[in-house]
């Protein structure tokens, strides 16, 4: 494995570590549909700018996707091999 790639699987975990993140990215998980930030941040009990502030950073790392409905940012989990692996952890763990 070359620095590169050991440093961004490294930023992957360091992101996915803060629990913070990872109560919204379980609650994203079983989520029937897309969640707008201050369903978010209600949810996890934390203010709107925190939960922005978390989602930016999953969204950085592809993990959720943002997308406006009308005036309310929403959220769902990307469809990729990290979030279906990462789908599959978090459920054995909970």
């Amino acid at each position: 494995m070359n620095t590169e790639k050991a440093a961004k699987i490294t930023d992957t975990f360091r992101i996915l570590a803060d629990p913070t993140r990872l109560r919204i990215l379980y609650l994203l998980f079983h989520a029937k549909k897309e969640l707008c930030v201050g369903e978010i941040a209600e949810a996890v009990d934390i203010s709107h700018s925190a939960a922005s502030h978390q989602l930016e950073k999953l969204e950085a790392r592809h993990i959720v996707k943002c997308f406006r409905m009308g005036r309310m940012m929403c959220y769902e989990v990307e469809d990729n091999s990290l979030t279906r692996q990462l789908r599959h952890v978090i459920t054995l763990a909970y």
